[in-house]
């Protein structure tokens, strides 16, 4: 733990002027005040569901905090250098980009889903490929791209279990504990949790039901690896390699972008969780930890409002 908080130190000491942070958190202030305070992107997923322009709009809307950040970064640290990189363009559009390719799950998994018909089995098949199509989806050019540039400078961009230690990460753990207990009593947090409550019509009491429910969060918890993995693995290392510190913060503000839906708080301290972790990813070359962090609040957060539920 103590090796994590000297991380931290460095950073806030060395790397981060405080001009650029407030700078950061200002825009996304905004940008979180705009979409929760008018609701902006529900309406047009619901309308385009799985369709061309919800790509488009995916897009779009993880490539504007994402490209903002790195504006913002240029100008207080003055550094315009990457906008005449190439690499760094093409990579600036490539990560959004294949984060949003996870939309086309949508249109996979519902022709699945109509052709295998509608039953309490099929919603179970359905909810658990959906993971795995979303994950194959963006593990595939991340990997092709990884094999053409980086393949010889590091490891698959953190999967590694050098300079990795258990104990610290299950202490963070221990810490957040009790914020999400505080948070599993609102109402908006048990209105999205447990997802694996939407493998409806489930009767928990019910042993095969019980049965779909704990298959379906181990799915729920492996689609949290590829997150971390292309959060605190792509987004940084490969950034990281040819741009240094400036890639942390931007990535924090897209990871934000993808918690558009989710009770405002845990959006909101994404931000936070973003950038500890991703502070951690770059001096180790590991996401093992951020992957033991980040599904274990989601299961932490799946069982506490489970617990509601039930009692």
């Amino acid at each position: 733990m103590q090796k994590i908080l000297s991380y931290l130190k460095t950073y806030l000491q060395e790397e981060l002027r405080l001009y650029f942070l407030l700078s950061i958190l200002i825009f996304m202030g905004v940008y979180v005040g705009i979409e929760y305070g008018f609701n902006v992107s529900t309406p047009i997923k619901n309308e385009h569901y799985g369709s061309f322009y919800s790509l488009v709009y995916t897009f779009l809307s993880f490539l504007m905090p994402f490209a903002a950040g790195y504006l913002l970064y240029s100008y207080f640290y003055n550094d315009w250098s990457l906008w005449s990189n190439q690499l760094f363009w093409f990579l600036l559009l490539f990560g959004p980009f294949v984060f949003s390719l996870r939309t086309l799950a949508n249109v996979f998994s519902e022709n699945l889903y109509e052709f295998l018909g509608d039953s309490k089995t099929t919603t179970f098949y359905y909810k658990c490929l959906k993971v795995l199509i979303r994950d194959i989806i963006i593990f595939i050019p991340i990997l092709v791209y990884w094999l053409r540039m980086d393949r010889k400078q590091m490891p698959l961009y953190g999967l590694s279990l050098k300079n990795y230690s258990l104990k610290p990460y299950l202490i963070l753990l221990a810490i957040m504990l009790p914020l999400i207990i505080t948070a599993s009593f609102q109402g908006d947090f048990l209105n999205q949790y447990p997802k694996g409550f939407s493998l409806y019509p489930l009767d928990f009491n019910h042993p095969d039901d019980r049965i779909y429910f704990y298959i379906y969060e181990l799915f729920y918890g492996f689609d949290f690896f590829f997150i971390e993995f292309f959060f605190r693995g792509f987004l940084l290392l490969a950034f990281f390699r040819h741009f240094g510190w400036s890639c942390l913060l931007p990535a924090a503000c897209f990871y934000v972008s993808i918690h558009f839906g989710k009770p405002l708080a845990e959006t909101l301290s994404s931000f936070l969780g973003g950038t500890i972790l991703g502070v951690i990813a770059i001096r180790t070359g590991s996401i093992a930890g951020g992957i033991v962090v980040h599904v274990g609040v989601a299961w932490l957060m799946e069982f506490t409002a489970l617990l509601h539920k039930l009692l």
